[in-house]
């Protein structure tokens, strides 16, 4: 079963700048590749160890101007050439509707 087919939640490419930081990682400037409801795919060089918890915030932006943030607990759970993978661990409410409208659009755009 390859990791697509373990999958629950339908991921959707969205690119955003986002920043991370953990306890001993702190990280800006850096950006998603793709999200779902449940996790995301952050495009960096240097990455957190696997299992490491931090706080990841997504910065929705207009033009230059970052018109939302969206703030998320997460967990490290893959690491890849050119990034890694987080589980979102705990989601504001507020939030969770930001990031499921999020992927609901993006849904429909790869349709």
């Amino acid at each position: 079963m390859t990791g697509r087919e373990r999958r629950r939640f339908k991921r959707v490419k969205f690119r955003v700048k986002a920043s991370v930081r953990g306890r001993d990682f702190q990280a800006t400037n850096l950006r998603t590749r793709d999200i779902s409801v449940k996790g995301a795919f952050i495009e960096c060089e240097k990455k957190p160890p696997l299992g490491a918890l931090c706080e990841l915030k997504l910065h929705l932006m207009e033009s230059d101007n970052v018109v939302e943030e969206v703030t998320l607990k997460a967990e490290v759970v893959r690491k890849a050439e050119d990034g890694f993978a987080v589980e979102f661990k705990e989601i504001p409410l507020q939030d969770f509707i930001i990031l499921k409208r999020i992927v609901a659009l993006n849904e429909s755009d790869e349709a």
